[in-house]
C-alpha cells in the first residue's frame, strides 16, 4: 500500500466535512478500513460517510454487534463493521461480510487481518491525534490515506474538492 494523501483536520466540523467529501468517491465493491486509537474519530468519520450516502441520520456504532447495515438502493448496502472483538478471519467469513461484495460498500474499523483483506484492495484511513506542546488534548487529527493503484485516481479526484 502506498501513501496517497495526508491531511490535518482541525475540528469536528472539518472531520465531518472530510468524511462527506470522501463518501463521494466510494462505490460498490469498495472496502475502506479505519485505524487509530480508541476515541480518535473512526466511528465519527464512518457516520459522516453513511449520512452522506443514505438518508439515515441515526448511525450507531457496530462495536457490540460487530456489523450494522444500511440500505443504499434495491439490494445494495453499506456494511459498517468493527472487528475489535473478532479473533480470527473465520469469524468474519461466518458473518458473511464479504459475501455479495459487489453489492456493498464496507466501512471497517479495526482491520486486524491485513493479509486476508489485501485481496479486496482496501483504502486504509489512519487517524491520529496531533498533540500540541501545552497538552496532549487536541482536536487536531492527522489523517493518512493509503491504498493500492485502485485508489490512485479516486484520491486524485479528492484533491479537486478539498477546500478545508
Amino acid at each position: 500500500m502506498k501513501l496517497l494523501l495526508e491531511i490535518t483536520i482541525k475540528s469536528k466540523i472539518e472531520m465531518y466535512n472530510f468524511g462527506t467529501k470522501l463518501a463521494k468517491l466510494f462505490s460498490l465493491n469498495d472496502l475502506i478500513t479505519f485505524e487509530g486509537d480508541l476515541g480518535v474519530g473512526k466511528t465519527f468519520m464512518c457516520k459522516s460517510i453513511i449520512n452522506n450516502l443514505t438518508t439515515i441520520n441515526e448511525v450507531v456504532s457496530p462495536t457490540f454487534n460487530i456489523v450494522q447495515t444500511y440500505p443504499l438502493q434495491k439490494d445494495e448496502e453499506i456494511w459498517h463493521c468493527d472487528f475489535y472483538r473478532i479473533n480470527n478471519f473465520e469469524e468474519v467469513e461466518e458473518i458473511g461480510v464479504f459475501e455479495d461484495f459487489k453489492k456493498k460498500i464496507i466501512l471497517l474499523e479495526w482491520p486486524k487481518f491485513k493479509f486476508e483483506l489485501s485481496e479486496y484492495h482496501p483504502l486504509n484511513i489512519n487517524i491520529e491525534i496531533i498533540s500540541n506542546n501545552q497538552s496532549n488534548l487536541s482536536e487536531f487529527r492527522k489523517i493518512s490515506l493509503s491504498g493500492s493503484k485502485k485508489w490512485d485516481n479516486k484520491i486524485k479526484n479528492l484533491h479537486n474538492f478539498l477546500a478545508l
